[in-house]
């Protein structure tokens, strides 16, 4: 998950990075973060199973996890008596971020935090533990490489994986026919499909959501991949690494594609100001041939969407640059964890990471979600057809964003 395309517009003269400027962020609070909300203290021989009572506070936006919680704190409680999990789940990003943000500045922070896009910046400034160190390289070799370099700064680790993502294009085949139109291969096919859409069905060829707008970001920086067709230029121009600038070539191309693609009609009206939830209605109630967005929405339409939508919808491959390129398309973990490093309980979160990424347990988890797990051998055991299509590009085409 990227920031903010505004954000890396206004770097392009070179001079900040994305991660430079959440840094600056952070390290003015890092004076704050002083102690977890969560009571009680470290658990004693660093078993779990004894001491003193302890409560772990953990936060996050994932509402397609929440039906499981109950279960797997009960299971972990009965080999961790002393340890109470207290989950908060938030609506969505947008209200958990400027919360988390409060929480951290007033030294409030939970003892688990879903990082979002903070974990590099909240990990150099002392926020958050070491993952690498606390959990081992045989744990972290588990998940997707991608996504363990989304959380890596240099040879130190501040997140984990929940879930995987990968971006693609979800469709409703029945207006494409109606539209007598194939799924595109490219950007250009595309928008000559879009021009068919809307004056065969009068409906929006592709959804956008770009509320907040980091989301907006999560489609502009494939772009940026797609025209270098360099997985690693992204993470240079993080940062100004290797020569890297945003106003070289491919990042300016990239937004060249981006202009030219709303400029053709593929797009709402007012895509920029379109929440997640109005651009996910957009497409299942019909109002839209397509919809622009991760894996992680298959949750978000078995529980909206009709029974029959679900049946019938159906997701291609991010088009690519040019006729037989590469469809990179914006992967890494869209849902992640994370360790307070300020915590008491440092030891207590520690161990309940290991219980719930457990193998067996783990994949049961992201399972019920319908969700794509962050680890390899999990994600194969995906048993939603969509995710597990999905997950089957991360390797070839999958690149950061």
């Amino acid at each position: 998950m990227s920031e903010k395309v505004n954000a890396v517009a206004g770097e392009a003269s070179g001079t900040m990075t994305r991660r430079a400027l959440l840094g600056a962020a952070a390290a003015s609070v890092a004076l704050a973060a002083c102690s977890s909300s969560g009571g009680g203290t470290s658990l004693s021989g660093g078993t779990g199973k004894t001491g003193q009572k302890v409560t772990l506070n953990m936060w996050s936006w994932y509402t397609e996890d929440q039906p499981v919680w109950e279960s797997v704190i009960h299971e972990f409680q009965a080999s961790y008596p002393s340890v109470q999990i207290v989950p908060r789940t938030f609506g969505s990003l947008a209200d958990y971020s400027p919360a988390l943000e409060a929480a951290v500045a007033a030294g409030n922070a939970p003892d688990i935090i879903a990082p979002a896009t903070l974990a590099i910046s909240y990990g150099r400034a002392g926020i958050l533990l070491d993952l690498k160190s606390a959990l081992g390289s045989s744990f972290l070799n588990e998940f997707y490489p991608s996504i363990n370099k989304e959380y890596s700064d240099g040879d130190k680790q501040y997140a984990v994986g929940w879930e995987a993502q990968m971006f693609g294009l979800f469709y409703n085949p029945d207006i494409l026919k109606k539209a007598k139109v194939d799924f595109p291969e490219t950007w250009d096919d595309l928008i000559a499909a879009s021009d068919q859409i809307r004056s065969k069905t009068g409906l929006v060829p592709v959804a956008l959501n770009g509320n907040p707008s980091n989301n907006a970001a999560d489609f502009y920086l494939p772009l940026v991949t797609q025209a270098s067709n360099d997985p690693n230029l992204v993470y240079q121009l993080d940062n100004l690494s290797g020569g890297a600038s945003w106003n070289s070539k491919y990042p300016i191309q990239a937004f060249a594609m981006l202009q030219k693609l709303q400029q053709a009609g593929v797009f709402e009206a007012g895509a920029g100001a379109v929440t997640y939830d109005e651009a996910l209605a957009l497409f299942y109630t019909g109002k839209s041939a397509m919809l622009s967005f991760g894996s992680f929405i298959v949750p978000g339409l078995l529980t909206s969407a009709t029974p029959a939508f679900n049946k019938l919808y159906r997701v291609g491959q991010t088009p690519a640059w040019t006729s037989g390129g590469r469809h990179w398309g914006a992967n890494q973990a869209g849902a992640g964890w994370a360790v307070n490093a300020q915590s008491p309980n440092t030891e207590a979160a520690v161990e309940w990471l290991k219980f719930i990424y457990e193998p067996k347990r783990y994949a049961a988890i992201m399972q019920k979600s319908s969700s794509m797990a962050a680890t390899m051998a999990a994600a194969e055991q995906g048993t939603n057809p969509i995710v597990r299509e999905m997950a089957s590009w991360i390797t070839d085409n999958g690149c950061n964003h």
